[in-house]
């Protein structure tokens, strides 16, 4: 698939790659920045599930649901590549119900560095095809794409040392 933009945010952290993909490879990581309400999410919150392989391995489903402005929110997500501790893809199934973006591709690389490792998160998107989506433009979606890779970047920086140093 094409998408329209993309968005990447890189931290460099002293903590084996092992470690890091654990982290980064549970699902409540990755969305506790949609869980809590902020001026990105308009307030919003969602809630998500799990099929049996708990978001961690290929072809597992991840859903999301919630609400902002008083429309419902719904994406389901495939898990397209798991790799530990180097690689994890997943993108969007069927046609989301989201706000400022549409369908979109994810993924997470973990590569070695001295003393650490470098975590790259980027996220590939389309622009929403909602009502509202369409009106506002591409600008919130490109706002909203930058905050998403660099919470789920600045999470692993809360749970591991940064480096000191980036390149």
């Amino acid at each position: 698939m094409t998408y329209e933009d993309s968005a990447t945010s890189t931290i460099d952290l002293q903590a084996p790659p092992q470690q890091v993909f654990a982290f980064l490879d549970d699902p409540t990581v990755v969305v506790a920045h949609m869980q809590k309400p902020s001026l990105m999410m308009l307030g919003a919150t969602t809630e998500y599930d799990v099929d049996p392989g708990k978001g961690q391995a290929v072809g597992s489903i991840v859903k999301m649901r919630g609400k902002v402005l008083g429309m419902e929110l719904l994406v389901e997500e495939i898990i397209t590549e798991w790799q530990p501790p180097w690689r994890k893809s997943w993108q969007t199934l069927g046609r989301p119900k989201l706000l400022v973006i549409d369908s979109y591709h994810m993924d997470f690389v973990i590569r070695p560095i001295t003393q650490g490792c470098r975590v790259t998160v980027k996220i590939q998107y389309s622009y929403s095809r909602s009502p509202v989506g369409s009106w506002l433009g591409g600008i919130p979606a490109k706002a909203y794409a930058r905050w998403c890779v660099a919470k789920i970047t600045s999470e692993a920086g809360n749970r591991f040392p940064q480096h000191p140093r980036s390149d």
